[in-house]
């Protein structure tokens, strides 16, 4: 009918929009000032400051790029003999290896990067050990999911594997972890139960459909950059997201359910 018509009318201007377009590779600019960045995002940084009619800052000194590089990949300042050594070699003869490359992989390696970046992580998992509400009962065995994301970033999990683990871990094969002999990936799929629960609901219905309300907007959110939950009750005004498309993944979470799983490895589960 009409109105039909005129939806899909709609949902094809909406996806016209650049955010819906595939990712094109861009050409990178010329860098052919003596001096210049031969980095692909710097080459494009110092384009635009030409147009801008602005000029590059003078480089910092290295005391400042190791409190700065420290900082954005552990979360904590350097030490005084970190400060030292990486003066000491930036200002020595270059050598086969760049004084730069050799404490990122330091920090990199560090049990604290995993520490600092998975913070971020769970603040998207909108991470608590409690249900919130009036209550706020424990949840049992949260930690498990913090200790998780802290183990799969210092594992470098690439990140697909570690969408996968977050939607479907259970049904995943196994990512075992050999120190701690268990199966990572079902515990991804435990930031599910992260989320305000009543401990006296009066509409049982009700609340359960704001848990999986609530599901769906942390899965969306996260992994797609998009509010999809408000498609709850009408179809998006701008993006190309029906209540179609929101009640779709509703019925798949809905008909989910929350289980204990074990995480032993067969070795020690038979031992």
């Amino acid at each position: 009918d009409a109105a039909t018509e005129g939806w899909q009318a709609k949902l094809a201007n909406r996806r016209s929009h650049w955010a819906w377009q595939p990712v094109q590779k861009a050409t990178v600019p010329d860098s052919a000032e003596p001096g210049a960045s031969p980095h692909p995002v710097d080459r494009f940084l110092l384009e635009m400051m030409r147009e801008k009619g602005l000029e590059p800052a003078a480089a910092a000194p290295p005391e400042a790029v190791l409190r700065r590089l420290k900082f954005a990949l552990v979360g904590l300042p350097p030490t005084e003999e970190e400060r030292v050594a990486f003066v000491r070699e930036t200002a020595a003869v270059p050598s086969e290896k760049d004084p730069m490359d050799v404490f990122v992989d330091r920090f990199l390696e560090s049990p604290q990067f995993g520490e600092h970046w998975a913070a971020y992580w769970l603040d998207l998992m909108r991470f608590g050990e409690t249900g919130g509400y009036v209550r706020d009962y424990p949840i049992p065995q949260a930690w498990r999911y913090r200790d998780y994301v802290i183990r799969a970033f210092n594992a470098d999990v690439p990140y697909d594997r570690f969408v996968e683990e977050h939607v479907a871990g259970d049904l995943l094969p196994p990512r075992l972890n050999a120190a701690l002999q268990i199966n990572e990936a079902p515990l991804g799929t435990g930031f599910m139960r992260l989320m305000e629960v009543s401990s006296t609901a009066s509409d049982v219905g009700l609340e359960e459909a704001q848990i999986v309300e609530n599901q769906i907007d942390t899965l969306s959110k996260a992994f797609q950059g998009l509010t999809v939950s408000c498609a709850r009750c009408h179809d998006h005004k701008f993006d190309a997201i029906s209540t179609a498309d929101y009640y779709a993944l509703f019925g798949v979470l809905a008909s989910s359910r929350q289980s204990q799983v074990i995480i032993d490895t067969p070795e020690v589960r038979n031992h």
